[in-house]
């Protein structure tokens, strides 16, 4: 985006997340919040956008964007303790 200020090209980006409790490996991914109860820890994962669904995502209809708004499968993770 342009700062219309001062006319400098600015380059930014935003990370889009979504609820992930429910999820088998992302739901562990965050320390608890010791202010906060059990039931209400909001475990959080970003949204990834695959290669081949930028251009719908960039410019699709507004429905065809939500339909991307979602949880990878686990299997797309190699999640292992770290050693």
């Amino acid at each position: 985006w342009t700062d219309k200020t001062t006319g400098e090209m600015v380059e930014s980006y935003t990370m889009l997340t979504i609820n992930a409790d429910d999820h088998p490996l992302m739901n562990r991914m965050h320390r608890p919040d010791p202010k906060r109860p059990a039931n209400m820890q909001d475990k959080r994962s970003v949204v990834p956008i695959e290669f081949e669904d930028v251009d719908l995502w960039l410019f699709g209809t507004i429905e065809e964007a939500r339909k991307l708004v979602r949880l990878s499968p686990q299997e797309t993770f190699a999640g292992a303790p770290a050693a």
